[in-house]
């Protein structure tokens, strides 16, 4: 039986390899898609005699953080196979670039396993279990038509005379199957076997090319184990991106086959671009052909490399992953931000051939590192009084499964260093060990349980999220949901690689306020787009934490209204009432301005004096004045309903009791005089509800005499309403409440 170990079912899919693709093999092939699939299955029957196990090497990341332990046992027995018995392991990833077979193991990179599964499949129903097939499919002949290509061009030898000066010519030569320099004079090296990786290719050229400048470049199109992997293609391509006194020098790809053999390679495109030739092998031709290519100035670099096109590294999810490294590679370089995770993603970009290619187009160079002064954010509560924000803390939480790769420290170093906000903490790596639900309920326990007032929310949190097809069902949007329906306060940032316009449209109609797409290498183009986006991450942190006040009102209008409705079904407040109340704060709060550089806050301020002034009318008897005729004039007084206490005369200048009932000659209550029993009954009056009245009055009824110019209202003004709102309702509720 065949085990397949591949957690995700994304991957399978974009190689055809459905559901229904799985069902057509499901008498030789049992499939692993997550740790419960490994539980169903005992060891001793995936490691009986005779068995096959196609195993990823990362298939160990989907394990419960908590099972790891257990579970590392059966993976170091898969990753070094070569000590199963009677049992063979392939091993494949996106990392492994060569393939390989050495007695019962054999490596395989990802997209040339599941191209060749089928294949392979089909053989071994027939009983035939050769990796081959899996490594090379039905054309596994053509690693002995190469090598016996390569070994019929090295035995030639050259008797002409060599007239070239091959003094300051390189010439590398494959480990295996290679032939000798054309020349004695030539700088000559070995390519080994079994050093091919990016990384290893990568040094190759540092430690060749760091001191010596040549004239040519020579090397072979096969080395390494696999000679079908054509690797003189990618060493080419690293030759061409790795800054060195050789990257623009002509190279030479000698081969034993002709240009219509590659042009299935993904490393094709080098020989589309000038300075790079492909040349047949025999000493003759290798002989004749120096001189035929030019060095390429530094300008052409660019252009001749934006003609390849590589596709995405397979040992990486998708171009989510991609764009996320890439930005913290260009985020990191704007911010001066430094950790080890940091300079491991630095050394990822620095050796690895898709991530060179990319920093070849688009140089870090043309990054430019922005002042500490422009990474400060602005509060603008800093100067508001601290009795009307509520929480006065900064508590912020950065959710991200992939922020220890280096985004945390990016965060620590603009929030914590740079802004010198001490509330500030993480959630990463161990999310990968839970479940979507164990994500959602965890983050949301974690906002509540911390005071949280601002969350920064990774867009995919979930590996579900990557073949999640409706954005409702993506892990972050049921947070933002959860979080919004908890307190619609709470200031929510989403941190994405997508720009798709539709997902920016769904995330502003949930609440979210603010949205920061990752760098991903296409908007690289613009050389601006790192800047740009940075500054817009620190405006909208600014806005977040002068808007962060929102969070107390919101709880506080929702204890309130609790009460409230408890109370009109207990009959001790009017049900109109509550409904007015309840209205009128929602009208506040949604007329509040998102940006507080936005100087309209006027909306919200009336409607918090609304529920100021609904509170008075529900206190005092405003319809129905006692009239009473002295001297030959009406005069009018109001009582509180349901009692047969008076309203009293207050002196409009200094808030003091005249100690006579209040008389009117008009049967309308003046506005002044309401507010001022009102706050009065209630115990709330100071110098600043008296202010508040008079802005009020000057912003209805504005006198060009009097009040020539009218000062606008400000967010100061609109959380002293609130605040005053509050109190009134609160002490209306406490009376009726005594006086039942």
């Amino acid at each position: 039986m065949i085990y397949l170990f591949d957690d995700k079912e994304s991957r399978q899919q974009s190689y055809g390899w459905t559901n229904k693709m799985f069902e057509l093999w499901s008498d030789v092939i049992v499939r692993i898609k997550d740790y419960s699939d490994y539980l169903l299955s005992e060891e001793k029957d995936i490691f009986k005699e005779g068995n096959i196990i196609i195993y990823h090497e990362s298939f160990s990341t989907c394990i419960p953080y908590e099972e790891r332990r257990n579970y590392q046992a059966f993976h170091n027995a898969l990753i070094n196979g070569s000590e199963l018995s009677g049992v063979n392991v392939v091993i494949f990833s996106g990392s492994i670039a060569s393939r390989a077979i050495n007695d019962n193991v054999a490596h395989v990179p990802v997209t040339d396993m599941y191209a060749n599964l089928e294949c392979f499949l089909e053989h071994y129903r027939e009983q035939d279990m050769d990796f081959k097939y899996l490594l090379w499919g039905e054309e596994y002949t053509i690693e002995q038509t190469l090598l016996d290509l390569i070994e019929d061009l090295s035995n030639e030898i050259y008797d002409g005379d060599c007239e070239s000066n091959w003094s300051n010519v390189f010439f590398a030569s494959a480990q295996k199957y290679g032939i000798n320099a054309p020349s004695d004079d030539c700088i000559s090296q070995k390519l080994w076997l079994s050093k091919v990786s990016d990384a290893e290719l990568d040094s190759y050229i540092r430690e060749w090319f760091k001191e010596s400048e040549y004239d040519a470049l020579y090397i072979p199109l096969c080395f390494g184990k696999i000679l079908s992997d054509y690797n003189g293609l990618r060493l080419a391509i690293h030759i061409r991106c790795t800054k060195s006194k050789n990257q623009n020098k002509p190279i030479y790809i000698y081969s034993p086959v002709p240009t219509s053999f590659l042009v299935q390679s993904k490393y094709f495109d080098i020989l589309k671009t000038k300075g790079v030739k492909l040349i047949n092998m025999r000493p003759k031709k290798i002989i004749d052909s120096l001189g035929s290519l030019q060095p390429l100035t530094e300008n052409d670099i660019k252009h001749e490399i934006e003609k390849i096109h590589l596709p995405v590294p397979q040992n990486y999810e998708d171009s989510h992953s991609i764009a996320n490294e890439w930005a913290i590679y260009r985020w990191a370089a704007a911010t001066k931000s430094e950790d080890s995770a940091i300079e491991n993603v630095a050394n990822t970009i620095k050796s690895n051939l898709y991530f060179k290619h990319l920093t070849t187009i688009y140089p870090p160079s043309d990054i430019d590192c922005i002042k500490e002064e422009k990474l400060k954010f602005k509060d603008h509560l800093s100067g508001v009084s601290d009795a009307l924000i509520g929480q006065k803390d900064i508590n912020i939480l950065y959710v991200d499964d992939e922020a220890d790769k280096g985004w945390y420290e990016i965060m620590a170093n603009i929030i914590h260093d740079i802004n010198n906000i001490r509330g500030f903490d993480y959630l990463g790596e161990d999310l990968k060990a839970l479940s979507q639900q164990e994500i959602i309920d965890y983050v949301v326990n974690r906002v509540k349980e911390d005071s949280v007032n601002i969350l920064l929310l990774d867009f995919r949190l979930h590996k579900k999220d990557y073949d999640s097809k409706n954005i409702e069902d993506i892990t972050s949007v049921q947070i933002l949901k959860k979080i919004k329906k908890y307190n619609t306060g709470i200031q929510v940032i989403i941190f994405s690689a997508t720009n798709k316009v539709w997902n920016l449209l769904a995330l502003q109609r949930y609440g979210a306020d603010g949205f920061i797409i990752k760098e991903g290498p296409e908007n690289s183009k613009d050389s601006s787009f790192t800047i740009q986006t940075i500054e817009n991450f620190i405006n909208a942190m600014s806005s977040c934490l002068s808007n962060r006040y929102k969070k107390c009102l919101c709880q506080i209008v929702s204890d309130l209204n609790s009460n409230l409705e408890k109370c009109v079904k207990a009959h001790i407040i009017d049900k109109d009432y509550q409904k007015s109340v309840k209205l009128f704060y929602r009208m506040a709060y949604s007329s509040l301005p998102q940006s507080v550089d936005d100087p309209c806050f006027d909306h919200s301020f009336m409607n918090y004096f609304r529920i100021i002034e609904a509170t008075a009318n529900e206190l005092i008897d405003v319809d129905n004045p006692e009239a009473k005729e002295k001297n030959g004039a009406v005069r009018y007084s109001f009582k509180f309903r349901g009692t047969d206490e008076y309203l009293k005369d207050y002196n409009e200048e200094e808030f003091s009791k005249t100690g006579k009932k209040l008389s009117m000659t008009n049967k309308h209550l003046n506005f002044k005089q309401k507010f001022y029993n009102l706050f009065a009954r209630l115990g709330v009056y100071s110098s600043a509800t008296f202010n508040m009245v008079e802005k009020r009055n000057a912003l209805t009824h504005p006198n060009s005499k009097v009040n020539y110019k009218v000062e606008p209202v400000s967010l100061e003004d609109v959380l002293l309403a609130a605040s005053i709102s509050f109190q009134c309702v609160r002490k209306m509720v406490e009376n009726k409440e005594m006086e039942e």
